[in-house]
């Protein structure tokens, strides 16, 4: 069963992730359990949302989008403290994956430069934060090796290259680089070669064999199966960067692998197919943690259970042993009174012997007469411990009983016999107190059962998936309803660019607050003609909207214009930012503006939804609303407090953090 991701994994997930791309960073996290920790990185999407970025390390190695709710420690571990006070609102502006390993590094954009976190999920893994100049500010694991020392202050390295990897093998020289490393290495495997070359792993070496037709434990190739494996080798990759077929392997209706592409090993087996490997990646190691949790958790009594278990189940072996030791002490005290006469003869006649002679004399006649009546049934001689060892047999009913017996020289026939029966004995004894046992821990074990019944249910934790509510178009940005018309405003940059060249058609209303960097807010008409209240109500949501909230201001001008006003075109010897425009042509003002605005549950769209609006709107449409203002309450305060205050609509943290304004507010008692 597959516990960590192999490089292959690393560049689909990393193909996938781009995506977040020009994503923020809103908090880090970190969550320890047994000999695991993942970093959790809970990211702001253009058009996306909130997303979670999961990075595991420790016992599974991974790197996903997480759909999977975490419990998060209150007090965050002093590593994502760090990433949280240096990256809090960073840009992600670049993901990677380094030659082909098991490297992938998030490039993060800050007023103070660019910060990287390099992800390496090989040996124990690890998530090293780099500054501008690559030097380590803090891995989450110390490590030192010979070559590399990863330590804060100390200039981070990557692990020695592979002579060739699939991101480079388009060039010319790749196959030379190719055919001279196996003519080189004659005499190895060529899976093992292909693994080295590459640095993959044995099971995409094995399918890069298998596809080709080629013998993996072959040696010594020709010329044109070097070209083949070459040539399969860049087919099987090319699937990986453009034909993806994410899925999970299914062993015995359990999860046994997660892989992007389609494998011949894995043919007969049962799979679950998933539209991105990201999704196949998170439900996979879910699956997997969901089941560590459980067995950590385990209760006590589930605990007590398995020791007295186990308790149970050395007695019954100690049982079955005496019963055995008894029976077989008992034939030989019953052989030896079988044998009586031959028993005392053979004693009295060694004992006679020691008189005379020494033992190394006596073992010699008795090697010597092998095939005596008697002496012959002396298999050995222990002088040390006045012992001798004799095989004796005896008919009892339809068959014969043989045992190889020790003698005490220095007792007669009837008193060795007789220390025989008293170890049976004791033996039949001991079996009488072992079964009193057995049955007490058989009692435990039944009461332990019936309490856990009435307990365990409760403690056997479930990973349970989030439930990512389907967002309409217009919920990519700040919106809301005045009036029948749908009003909706940029949220930074980026989406005001989009709103304006994508969603903006030319019978719409454009308004702009009269401060730097407030967002374009767009009044779809659909052809139809908006009244004095409706454009009144509509300046109030633009300027409340704009940076002039964070600032605290009470009032400001603001203005609208039509959609041809607006250009992307500047002035000669003038320069526009994204998401900038140039307006032509005559504004229509609002003076003085209030900023007014509160936020409430609005029926839209078939559906009830949060969203914001100024105060005469809220009390004419919506079912149920608070004002707000600004302040410097933390917002996650605030927008627990709103989530109490709506928990009846089902409303979570991110609807509510997404419709807030920019900076912090509070709710008007």
């Amino acid at each position: 069963m597959k516990t960590e991701m192999t490089n292959v994994d690393v560049c689909g997930v990393v193909i996938e992730l781009q995506n977040l791309v020009n994503s923020r960073l809103d908090k880090a996290f970190l969550v320890e359990r047994d000999n695991n920790r993942e970093l959790i990185l809970k990211l702001h999407v253009p058009e996306g949302g909130s997303r979670e970025l999961v990075v595991s390390v420790g016992k599974y190695k991974y790197i996903t989008l997480t759909n999977y709710e975490r419990d998060k420690p209150k007090i965050p571990p002093s590593f994502a403290m760090l990433l949280r006070k240096y990256l809090k609102n960073a840009k992600l502006v670049k993901i990677e994956q380094v030659n082909f390993d098991r490297i992938a590094i998030f490039h993060f954009e800050t007023r103070d430069g660019i910060y990287k976190l390099i992800i390496e999920l090989f040996g124990e893994g690890n998530v090293i934060f780099l500054n501008s100049e690559d030097t380590i500010i803090s891995p989450l694991r110390v490590e030192i090796w010979s070559s590399r020392r990863i330590v804060p202050k100390e200039k981070y390295q990557f692990p020695p290259q592979k002579p060739l990897n699939p991101y480079n093998i388009e060039y010319s020289i790749a196959y030379d680089v190719f055919k001279d490393y196996f003519l080189n290495n004659r005499g190895v495997e060529c899976v093992r070669l292909v693994s080295r070359v590459f640095g993959i792993g044995g099971l995409y070496a094995e399918e890069i064999c298998e596809r080709a037709g080629i013998d993996k434990k072959k040696k010594e190739l020709s010329e044109e199966e070097i070209k083949i494996l070459f040539e399969t080798s860049k087919e099987l990759f090319n699937e990986v960067f453009n034909n993806r077929k994410p899925q999970i392997i299914l062993k015995d209706g359990e999860h046994y692998d997660v892989v992007p592409i389609n494998l011949k090993k894995y043919e007969n087996l049962e799979k679950k197919y998933y539209k991105c490997f990201l999704e196949a990646v998170d439900d996979y190691f879910a699956k997997f943690l969901t089941n560590v949790e459980v067995k950590k958790k385990k209760s006590k009594i589930e605990k007590e259970i398995e020791r007295q278990e186990n308790i149970l189940k050395r007695q019954l072996e100690t049982l079955e042993r005496y019963k055995k030791d008894a029976e077989k002490n008992q034939i030989k005290g019953d052989l030896i009174y079988a044998n009586y006469q031959i028993v005392e003869n053979l004693l009295s006649a060694i004992k006679q012997a020691r008189e005379k002679m020494d033992w190394a004399r006596i073992k010699k006649i008795v090697k010597e007469n092998k095939d005596h009546p008697i002496l012959g049934l002396i298999e050995d001689i222990r002088e040390n411990k006045g012992e001798i060892i004799v095989r004796l047999k005896a008919d009892v009913g339809d068959r014969t009983i043989e045992e190889r017996i020790s003698l005490d020289i220095r007792k007669n026939a009837s008193e060795n016999a007789e220390r025989f029966y008293e170890k049976a004995k004791k033996l039949k004894h001991k079996v009488e107190g072992i079964k009193t046992a057995i049955e007490l821990t058989k009692k435990k074990i039944d009461e332990l059962k019936k309490k856990e019944e009435k307990t365990l249910g409760e403690d056997v934790p479930e990973m349970k998936k989030k439930k990512r509510k389907e967002r309409k178009w217009y919920e990519k940005f700040k919106w809301t309803v005045i009036n029948g018309f749908l009003v909706i405003a940029g949220k930074d940059a980026i989406t005001n660019e989009i709103l304006i060249k994508k969603y903006t058609d030319k019978d719409d209303i454009v308004f702009h607050a009269n401060i730097q960097g407030a967002p374009f807010t767009v009044i779809k008409t659909q052809g139809r003609d908006v009244d004095e209240e409706t454009l009144e109500e509509v300046a109030k949501f633009s300027v409340s909207h704009s940076k002039a909230w964070k600032l605290g201001y009470g009032a400001i001008d603001t203005y609208w214009v039509r959609p041809e006003q607006i250009s992307k075109t500047a002035e000669s010897g003038e320069y526009l930012k994204r998401g900038a425009f140039v307006i032509r042509g005559e504004r229509h003002y609002y003076r003085n503006t209030p900023l007014e605005l509160g936020i409430g549950i609005l029926e839209y769209d078939g559906n009830l939804k949060i969203t914001t609006a100024p105060p005469k709107t809220l009390k004419k449409h919506f079912i149920k609303w608070v004002l707000l203002k600004p302040s410097n309450k933390e917002k996650g305060k605030v927008v627990k407090e709103l989530k109490e205050l709506f928990k009846e609509y089902d409303v979570d943290d991110e609807e509510i953090l997404r419709v807030l304004p920019p900076g912090g507010c509070e709710i008007v008692k």
